[in-house]
């Protein structure tokens, strides 16, 4: 179920630069081309011992030991935890088992998901919901997309009337429709007050170019006429932090 944890900042979105602990989980039911998580269930444990030291023990199984190894990378610096993955809402009942006791706990919760789970959630203090594109997957169906996208915005709207502290992130590509990302910051504007964070896509794998600064500025300024709009590509990355 999990596939690591570990402290770290936040490298991209709304809260990017604050300190988090990140329990990512295995699996995904998406397979975007972007990804550079392996999408497998296969593999031990991983456990950041000392936080911050990017070394790792691993454990055959740490479900039930999840809350002590938290405990264990707790800084003063510590922002929340966040429930990543992979697809987290895959295995949502733990997930609000863990986020109850981290609650009663003194700990803040943070949702990182691709939003295909409106169903699953349950309470966390902040959220990231993922608003997939077309080109994010290969040979894209038109049909599964905007069902996703459906599914997205009523993860977002029913976070948002929960009173967690919601945004959006989209992943562009320089091919990336601008007229697509107006509408959907049109819809992100009918929910509330939505922010979205703009995050050009990092080269991996077949993706060898980012985003042009012409692009991303020609995105900000549209999507701005609807919503709060930020850029945060993946610092973690460039700076070599986990």
């Amino acid at each position: 179920m999990i596939r690591e944890v570990f402290s770290s900042i936040m490298g991209e979105g709304k809260f990017i630069g604050k300190r988090f602990i990140f329990v990512r989980f295995k699996q995904c039911p998406l397979d975007c081309i972007y990804c550079d998580e392996p999408n497998t269930p296969e593999g031990m444990a991983r456990v950041e011992e000392i936080p911050g030291s990017g070394l790792f023990t691993e454990y055959l199984d740490i479900d039930n030991e999840l809350i002590q190894i938290i405990e264990n990378l707790r800084t003063p610096d510590l922002f929340a935890v966040s429930f990543t993955g992979g697809e987290p809402l895959l295995y949502s009942q733990k997930i609000k088992e863990y986020s109850k006791i981290l609650h009663d706990k003194g700990y803040k919760t943070f949702l990182e998901s691709n939003g295909m789970f409106p169903e699953k959630l349950s309470s966390y203090d902040y959220a990231s919901i993922d608003i997939k594109l077309p080109e994010h997957f290969k040979d894209c169906d038109m049909e599964f997309w905007h069902e996703l996208y459906r599914k997205e915005l009523e993860t977002i709207e029913r976070l948002y009337y929960a009173k967690c502290n919601v945004y959006a992130k989209i992943v562009v590509f320089e091919e990336t429709s601008v007229e697509l990302l107006e509408q959907i910051a049109r819809d992100l504007s009918k929910i509330g007050d939505i922010t979205l964070s703009i995050q050009p896509v990092t080269p991996t794998g077949d993706i060898i170019k980012t985003v042009s600064k012409k692009k991303i500025f020609e995105i900000m300024a549209i999507c701005g006429r609807y919503v709060d709009v930020i850029c945060t590509p993946q610092i973690h990355k460039w700076m070599g932090m986990l």
